[in-house]
Protein backbone atom coordinates (compact mmCIF):
# COMPACT_ATOMS: atom_id res chain seq x y z
CA UNK A 1 0.00 0.00 0.00
CA UNK A 2 1.03 3.40 -0.58
CA UNK A 3 -0.02 6.97 1.05
CA UNK A 4 -2.31 7.90 -1.54
CA UNK A 5 -4.08 4.68 -1.50
CA UNK A 6 -4.44 5.28 2.17
CA UNK A 7 -5.97 8.55 1.67
CA UNK A 8 -8.27 7.78 -0.90
CA UNK A 9 -9.36 5.20 1.34
CA UNK A 10 -9.46 7.78 4.40
CA UNK A 11 -11.70 10.15 2.24
CA UNK A 12 -13.86 7.22 1.06
CA UNK A 13 -14.66 7.01 4.98
CA UNK A 14 -16.86 10.45 4.16
CA UNK A 15 -15.51 11.24 7.27
CA UNK A 16 -11.60 12.09 6.87
CA UNK A 17 -10.60 13.93 9.83
CA UNK A 18 -12.45 11.23 12.21
CA UNK A 19 -10.61 8.79 9.90
CA UNK A 20 -7.27 10.64 10.29
CA UNK A 21 -7.72 10.48 14.15
CA UNK A 22 -8.63 7.40 14.68
CA UNK A 23 -5.69 6.04 12.77
CA UNK A 24 -3.56 8.41 14.78
CA UNK A 25 -4.85 6.92 18.00
CA UNK A 26 -4.11 3.08 16.48
CA UNK A 27 -0.42 3.91 15.41
CA UNK A 28 0.35 5.49 18.84
CA UNK A 29 -1.18 2.77 20.62
CA UNK A 30 1.20 0.43 18.68
CA UNK A 31 4.35 2.44 18.92
CA UNK A 32 2.98 1.69 23.16
CA UNK A 33 3.49 -1.56 22.89
CA UNK A 34 -0.43 -1.68 22.56
CA UNK A 35 -1.70 -3.61 19.22
CA UNK A 36 -5.32 -4.09 20.03
CA UNK A 37 -7.31 -1.12 21.00
CA UNK A 38 -10.68 -1.16 23.08
CA UNK A 39 -13.14 1.05 21.08
CA UNK A 40 -13.57 2.97 24.46
CA UNK A 41 -9.37 4.13 24.79
CA UNK A 42 -10.58 5.34 20.89
CA UNK A 43 -13.10 7.03 22.18
CA UNK A 44 -11.46 8.74 25.42
CA UNK A 45 -7.91 9.02 23.63
CA UNK A 46 -9.64 10.99 19.88
CA UNK A 47 -12.86 12.25 21.53
CA UNK A 48 -15.02 10.69 18.52
CA UNK A 49 -18.61 9.45 19.62
CA UNK A 50 -19.17 5.60 19.71
CA UNK A 51 -20.89 5.92 16.45
CA UNK A 52 -18.51 7.75 14.70
CA UNK A 53 -15.62 5.61 16.06
CA UNK A 54 -18.07 2.31 14.22
CA UNK A 55 -18.52 4.16 10.98
CA UNK A 56 -14.87 4.97 10.45
CA UNK A 57 -13.83 1.53 11.71
CA UNK A 58 -16.40 -0.29 9.64
CA UNK A 59 -15.15 1.39 6.33
CA UNK A 60 -11.37 1.03 7.21
CA UNK A 61 -12.20 -2.64 7.97
CA UNK A 62 -13.33 -2.87 4.45
CA UNK A 63 -10.65 -1.78 2.90
CA UNK A 64 -8.10 -3.63 4.89
CA UNK A 65 -6.66 -0.93 6.88
CA UNK A 66 -7.69 -1.99 10.46
CA UNK A 67 -9.01 -5.29 11.74
CA UNK A 68 -12.17 -5.38 13.75
CA UNK A 69 -12.15 -7.91 16.76
CA UNK A 70 -14.70 -8.49 19.68
CA UNK A 71 -14.29 -9.41 22.94
CA UNK A 72 -17.52 -11.82 24.25
CA UNK A 73 -18.23 -9.95 27.50
CA UNK A 74 -20.72 -12.51 28.78
CA UNK A 75 -18.03 -15.33 28.80
CA UNK A 76 -14.96 -15.28 31.64
CA UNK A 77 -11.90 -15.47 29.87
CA UNK A 78 -12.97 -14.90 26.60
CA UNK A 79 -10.62 -14.41 23.97
CA UNK A 80 -10.92 -11.84 20.84
CA UNK A 81 -12.16 -13.06 18.37
CA UNK A 82 -13.96 -12.01 14.81
CA UNK A 83 -17.25 -13.35 15.82
CA UNK A 84 -19.08 -11.05 17.40
CA UNK A 85 -22.00 -11.63 20.10
CA UNK A 86 -24.76 -9.52 19.79
CA UNK A 87 -24.64 -6.89 22.71
CA UNK A 88 -21.86 -8.47 24.96
CA UNK A 89 -19.15 -7.79 21.82
CA UNK A 90 -16.81 -5.34 22.99
CA UNK A 91 -14.86 -3.95 19.89
CA UNK A 92 -11.29 -3.96 19.45
CA UNK A 93 -8.80 -2.64 16.63
CA UNK A 94 -5.97 -3.87 15.34
CA UNK A 95 -3.55 -2.26 11.98
CA UNK A 96 -2.81 -4.84 9.46
CA UNK A 97 0.27 -5.65 8.27
CA UNK A 98 0.14 -3.22 4.99
CA UNK A 99 -0.47 -0.29 7.07
CA UNK A 100 2.40 -1.06 9.60
CA UNK A 101 4.83 -1.83 6.46
CA UNK A 102 3.65 1.70 4.99
CA UNK A 103 4.62 3.27 8.57
CA UNK A 104 7.72 1.25 9.08
CA UNK A 105 6.17 -0.34 12.27
CA UNK A 106 7.29 -3.97 11.30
Amino acid sequence: MKFMQLEKIILNTGRKSDGRSFLACLLDAYDAGVSDVDAGVVEAETGLQKTNISAVAKKLCEAGVIDILYLDTSVEGATLSALRNGRWSQPFYRLTVPILQLYRRC
